[in-house]
C-alpha cells in the first residue's frame, strides 16, 4: 500500500514536506511541490481525479451562495448554474446562509480556503460589501449576481431591476391607472430596493403623487403578500393596480384578494416579478400574472462562464454584464374604462 513515505521517497524529500504539499501549506520551494506533486500522481497515492486536481491546483468545484433557498426563482437558477457548469466539466456546490453574514462569512472562508476553484455570491444583501472585498483582496474567482457596488471592481451578472420595475408600473400607467399600490421586498437587498425605486420613478415621471398608504413594506416572506393585500384593500380609497416585489407575492395577493370579494381585474389589475409561474406551488385558479420576465438562462451561462474564464485567468479585467426584463402580458390586469 503506498503511503506518505513512499513519496518522500521518491520526491527525495522529507515526510513533513510532503505532508505540507498534501494540505496546501506554506513553506515549500515551487520545484520541490511540483516534484512532489509528480511522485502522488505517478503513485496513484490518492484516486486519479483528486491526484490530478492536485497537480493542477483545481478542485473542480465552483461554490455558490445563497442568500436563503425560499423563492422558487432562486431554485431555477440553481437548475441552470449545475446544468452549465456540468458542460465545462464542474461540479456546483451549493450553500444558503438562510440570510445570517456571519453563516455566510464562514461559506466564503469554506470555499475560498482550498475546497473550490471559484465562488459565485446570488442575492443582492447590501451588507455583502465587506465579504466581497475580501475575497477580492485575495484576488480568488468572484461572480456577483444581482449585486452591485459601484466602487468595487469585481464580475457582475446585473438584472435590471429599477428599469423592469419602472416599466410594470408604466404599464399599469398605460392601463389608465393612477392609483398603485406596491408590496415591497426586504430592502436591505438591492434587488427589493430598486424595484422600490423603479415604482417611485415611474410614478414621478408620469405626475402621479406618491401615497405612503399604497406601499406596504414586507420582507418577502410567505403569506406577505396576501397580509398587504388585506391591508391594501381596507383602505378607505383601495387602490385599483398593484405591483409585487415578486410573483409569490403577487399570487398570495390575487387569491386572498379574491378570497375577500374582489374581483381581478375588474376591481384590482396586478403585475409581478420573475414570471414563475411554472415553478410555483399554487395558482389561483383561472388568473394567469402577468409579470416581469427575468432571462434566467442567460443570466446562468453568463454567470459560469465568466467564473470559469477568472479561474483560468485571475488577472483577467473584471466585467460587468446586464440583461434586461421585459413584461409577459397575462390575464390579472385590464385597461381602466
Amino acid at each position: 500500500m503506498i503511503n506518505i513515505f513512499d513519496i518522500a521517497r521518491i520526491a527525495g524529500v522529507s515526510k513533513t514536506t510532503v505532508s505540507r504539499v498534501i494540505n496546501n501549506q506554506p513553506g515549500v520551494r515551487e520545484d520541490t511541490r511540483i516534484r512532489i506533486l509528480e511522485a502522488i500522481e505517478k503513485l496513484n497515492y490518492i484516486p486519479n481525479q483528486a491526484a490530478r486536481s492536485l497537480v493542477s491546483r483545481k478542485a473542480g468545484v465552483i461554490g455558490v451562495i445563497y442568500n436563503e433557498f425560499n423563492t422558487s426563482v432562486y431554485l431555477k437558477l440553481a437548475n441552470l448554474l449545475e446544468d452549465f457548469a456540468s458542460r465545462y466539466n464542474y461540479n456546483i456546490v451549493f450553500s444558503s446562509s438562510n440570510d445570517d453574514f456571519n453563516s455566510k462569512a464562514r461559506y466564503v472562508q469554506y470555499f475560498t480556503g482550498g475546497a473550490a476553484d471559484g465562488l459565485i455570491l446570488f442575492g443582492s444583501d447590501t451588507r455583502d460589501k465587506e465579504l466581497v472585498q475580501k475575497i477580492i483582496n485575495i484576488n480568488f474567482p468572484l461572480v456577483l449576481i444581482e449585486n452591485h457596488f459601484n466602487d468595487l471592481k469585481v464580475n457582475n451578472i446585473i438584472i435590471d431591476n429599477f428599469s423592469g420595475a419602472k416599466s410594470a408600473v408604466n404599464y399599469l400607467i398605460g392601463l389608465g391607472h393612477s392609483k398603485i399600490a406596491h408590496i415591497t421586498g426586504n430592502l436591505n437587498h438591492r434587488a427589493a430596493s430598486d424595484r422600490m425605486n423603479g415604482y417611485i420613478e415611474a410614478l414621478n415621471s408620469s405626475g402621479i403623487k406618491y401615497n405612503k398608504d399604497y406601499v406596504i413594506y414586507t420582507d418577502a416572506g410567505d403569506s406577505s403578500g396576501a397580509a398587504a393585500v388585506e391591508r391594501l384593500m381596507s383602505l378607505a380609497e383601495p387602490p385599483s393596480a398593484l405591483f409585487t416585489f415578486n410573483d409569490l407575492q403577487g399570487y398570495e395577493a390575487v387569491q386572498r384578494a379574491m378570497e375577500l370579494g374582489v374581483n381581478i381585474p375588474r376591481d384590482l389589475s396586478v403585475v409581478g416579478f420573475d414570471n414563475i409561474y411554472e415553478l410555483l406551488r399554487f395558482i389561483p385558479s383561472c388568473i394567469r400574472l402577468t409579470s416581469m420576465k427575468q432571462p434566467m438562462e442567460k443570466v446562468a451561462e453568463a454567470a459560469i462562464k465568466l467564473i470559469i474564464d477568472n479561474i483560468d485567468n485571475r488577472n483577467a479585467k473584471p466585467r460587468v454584464i446586464s440583461f434586461d426584463t421585459e413584461i409577459y402580458e397575462g390575464t390579472s390586469c385590464r385597461e381602466v374604462i
